[in-house]
């Protein structure tokens, strides 16, 4: 491996960092830097903005490969020791995949009362519980949420169980099945707010819902 082309380090979700971008705060350190002056030492034209860049890199965050780049040229990182890092890196991330593999796998097999997400127009969602009368089996719940979907004239997805999933077009026509798996897991139809990590659904009641129908899914 040579020092002027790594691949990208590897992140986790731990606010201390990854084995990567601790080695290299220690090189920083080693050389009695703080972030701006290593910035300044980069040619950055912005100290402030890129020691600050340095520091969420440091600390587990993503750095552009610019950034890295010169990163690498400045604080020379030994080979041996970066490829390390990076297969320490790798084990913990494929562990850390692992544990949230199981966490979905328990959370999809969990029962839950079918229910319909209805796309009303571009990114605004709403859902109806599918009444107790249409749950007999999953083809009168079909039926149900095409009629409904007809009648909002919306797209909208039948989830029948957390695994079991009917897509229609819009008006209800098409319905497509599909089977959910951790791999091709997505965060569902849901609304959020620029700079908000909280998720929610309009509810049948007109209010907005921040629970259930997938908003829980780790």
């Amino acid at each position: 491996m040579s020092r002027n082309a790594i691949p990208k380090p590897m992140t986790t979700d731990f606010a201390s960092g990854t084995h990567v971008s601790r080695y290299f705060a220690a090189l920083r350190q080693q050389r009695g830097l703080r972030p701006g002056q290593l910035a300044a030492l980069l040619g950055a034209s912005n100290n402030s903005k890129v020691g600050s860049l340095i520091r969420t890199f440091e600390l587990g965050e993503e750095i552009s490969e610019h950034w890295l780049q010169r990163l690498v040229a400045e604080l020379k990182p030994e080979p041996e020791e970066l490829a390390r890092c990076l297969e320490l890196d790798q084990i913990e991330a494929e562990r850390q995949l692992e544990l949230k593999r199981v966490a979905w796998e328990i959370w999809a097999d969990q029962p839950i009362q079918p229910f319909l997400a209805i796309r009303y127009m571009a990114g605004v969602y709403g859902t109806r519980e599918v009444p107790s009368a249409f749950c007999n089996s999953h083809e009168q719940a079909e039926g149900w949420a095409a009629d409904e979907l007809k009648r909002f004239r919306a797209k909208g997805c039948l989830n029948w169980t957390r695994r079991d999933c009917t897509w229609y077009d819009r008006c209800g026509l098409n319905p497509q099945r599909s089977n959910v798996t951790f791999k091709e897991r997505s965060a569902g139809a849901c609304m959020q707010l620029s700079g908000s990590a909280q998720r929610f659904l309009l509810g049948s009641n007109g209010h907005f819902t921040t629970k259930g129908y997938g908003l829980d899914q780790p």
